[in-house]
């Protein structure tokens, strides 16, 4: 039998993916009453949790896909002098991988009803597919020697661990930043500019893990800045 890929879904993945919205949505729907005071029925929640783990699934899966295929063009190696004064610190690798999750459930339990997260969900899918075809036609990589660096930490190891999963290709513009900005913009109205901090951390972790440079992340700001406001 051949070795599954690090990106199938095992009977174990399939089983957490398929309970997971039931139990989140009890999660955000009582945290949503408590502190939004929110009028959505525990239904609605289920339903948005739902179509949520399905768009972000499907587009991981996107995802991955343009890295497998972008080969079939030219790879470009983006970078300005600025990167050259950006330090390396691994250890913004946990706010790089987890914030973002974060980010989403704040959305989940703000989000004011079920048609608002309609129009933001198919923004996420322009996002992504616009996305996506700058990853197929124009593929860029960061330099390959920000990849090399010893295992002497945690921090270092579990970067090395997502690097497994992420490769160096699909890194303009910062997918990371261009959501991070679309949701943190949604989020605003509630939050006022104290989710722009989202933004800020996002995209400093992106830099200071080095798994981007300065050009994709204004480049993925400015886009899911972009999209939103062709939705919204």
């Amino acid at each position: 039998m051949a070795e599954m890929k690090r990106n199938d879904f095992s009977p174990p993945w399939m089983a957490a993916l398929v309970s997971s919205p039931v139990i989140l949505s009890v999660v955000y729907y009582f945290i949503a009453k408590q502190f939004n005071n929110s009028k959505m029925t525990y239904f609605e929640y289920l339903q948005f949790t739902s179509l949520i783990l399905v768009v972000v699934v499907g587009g991981y899966q996107v995802y991955f896909w343009t890295q497998r295929h972008s080969n079939q063009s030219k790879t470009r190696i983006i970078k300005s002098f600025i990167d050259d004064y950006i330090p390396f610190w691994p250890i913004w690798v946990w706010i790089y991988s987890f914030l973002y999750y974060v980010l989403i459930g704040g959305l989940l339990i703000t989000i004011p009803s079920i048609e608002r997260g309609v129009y933001l969900i198919f923004g996420g899918l322009l996002l992504l597919v616009g996305q996506s075809l700058v990853f197929y036609l124009f593929p860029a990589i960061n330099p390959p020697e920000w990849r090399n660096f010893n295992e002497d930490n945690i921090h270092k190891r579990f970067l090395k661990y997502v690097q497994a999963f992420d490769q160096e290709n699909n890194c303009f513009p910062s997918m990371h930043c261009s959501l991070a900005t679309y949701i943190s913009l949604f989020m605003t109205p509630l939050m006022g500019i104290y989710s722009w901090v989202f933004i800020i951390l996002i995209s400093l972790s992106c830099l200071f893990t080095k798994q981007h440079n300065i050009l994709d992340v204004i480049a993925g700001v400015a886009l899911g800045a972009g999209v939103f406001y062709l939705v919204f």
